[in-house]
């Protein structure tokens, strides 16, 4: 191989890594919002309906 398909190996490898680890990013607190809207939510259909708030 000549050194230029190395630098397209590298590219891709470090860049891939990096947007892998944005994704994976986005995911978990896509998933961690929808966990506190979904309790919040809870939350507050307790309180309307009076009875003791969701622990």
């Amino acid at each position: 191989m000549d050194s230029g398909t190395f630098g397209w190996i590298e590219l891709v490898f470090f860049y891939g890594i990096a947007v892998g680890f944005g994704v994976w990013q986005w995911v978990k607190m896509d998933r961690m919002l929808k966990k506190t809207r979904a309790e919040k939510a809870a939350k507050d259909a307790a309180e309307r309906e009076g009875g003791p708030p969701a622990a």
